[in-house]
This record gives structure tokens, sequence and C-alpha cells, in this order.
């Protein structure tokens, strides 16, 4: 809650695009959640070997996803440094479901 107030006041053209248009609150919300990321990262556990972008991940390796630099990828989300509330499309990895589909996107290992 507090980050979406912060974010807001550094922003105020996006503010004033959420008043103008109060149906963007759906839009909104994953921005801030991608914006102020809550969790910095999630360790994990390989249920598999994997390559990844010429690293080896082995079975039972420790894999750590750190969501703020994924909330910043300029391969998957455009203007990443941008706050844009109308922004459309994944916009964040924010929280283990998003982490896990990102995952299997990307062709992350699967991980417990």
């Amino acid at each position: 809650m507090s980050g979406s107030i912060y974010a807001l006041s550094q922003h105020p053209e996006q503010y004033a695009k959420l008043k103008k248009n109060p149906a963007l609150i759906d839009s909104f919300v994953p921005e801030v959640i991608r914006w102020q990321t809550p969790l910095a990262h999630m360790r994990r556990t390989a249920l598999r070997d994997i390559e990844l972008r010429g690293k080896q991940i082995k079975k039972g390796d420790k894999v750590v996803m750190w969501y703020v630099s994924g909330n910043r990828d300029d391969e998957i989300i455009e203007r990443p440094y941008e706050f844009i509330i109308d922004r459309g499309g994944r916009a964040r990895i924010c929280h283990s479901a998003s982490a896990f589909t990102a995952a299997s996107a990307s062709g992350l290992p699967n991980c417990s």
C-alpha cells in the first residue's frame, strides 16, 4: 500500500491518468507490485539437471530467483525503469506463482 502512494507521489502524471480513468486500477496494481517489488528473492532447489544460458544447473543445486532484477529485465519488460500504470502484457515477477510461470517460460528448471 505504501509503495503505491509513494509511486504515485513520485509520478504525478501517472496519478493524473489514474484519476482521469479509474478503470486503470486493474493495470495499476500489477505495475506497483513490479515497481515496488515486495519480495527481493526466493531460493529453490532444482528438481532436474538443465542448462540455462550456457550454465549448468544440476538436480539438487540451490537456485535463487531475484525478483528485483527480473522486474527490471529489459529483455522481458519494455522500458523497465519507468513507472507506467497502463503498461500492457506481462509486466512483473512478484510472487511465487509468477516466478514459476516466468521460470517455465524462460526455460528455468522446475524448482521446489
